[in-house]
């Protein structure tokens, strides 16, 4: 796909975020399963209800713009997918264990607030409805919120 206008971008992006969101339910079960602390499982358990929530505000908009949901991949997700892959296995001790799957998840969030970023900015330029700039905000501070849980556990372990 030539990018030849901001509508384009804008396609294109929300087909990264509708990949990502969807990769994002898979990797929170990982990270879930993968933690060693309840604290920590709990984070990415209690984010999944708000992930199903982001992805059916995603298709709504795809159902907006007359369009069928489509994915799109994106280096960025699938290198976080080998990321998680790769550390979580290799982590023997709980505590780096913990550290590891809070540290991945972070990553997730600061991908996912940036596409969404990106698509509020594209969805002003190009004038659509407020209720697209609306569904991506309320994702956006859902990402954020759930930043913020797990900046915070990385907040306790550095200051007991």
């Amino acid at each position: 796909m030539t990018i030849k206008t901001k509508r384009d971008m804008f396609e294109r992006e929300l087909q990264k975020l509708y990949h990502a969101e969807l990769e994002i339910l898979d990797l929170h079960g990982d990270l879930a399963a993968a933690a060693a602390s309840e604290n920590v499982k709990n984070i990415f358990d209690g984010h999944e209800n708000d992930t199903v929530a982001q992805i059916h505000r995603i298709e709504a908009i795809f159902d907006h713009l007359g369009q069928e949901p489509s994915e799109r991949g994106s280096a960025l997700m699938e290198g976080l997918l080998a990321e998680k892959d790769e550390f979580v296995g290799e982590v023997a001790t709980d505590e780096l264990r913990d550290l590891d799957v809070i540290s991945i998840g972070i990553i997730n969030e600061r991908i996912e607030i940036t596409l969404l970023d990106r698509l509020l900015m594209l969805a002003e330029d190009l004038s659509l409805p407020d209720s697209v700039s609306t569904s991506f905000a309320q994702n956006r501070d859902e990402a954020k919120a759930a930043l913020k849980r797990m900046q915070t556990i990385i907040d306790e372990k550095r200051n007991p």
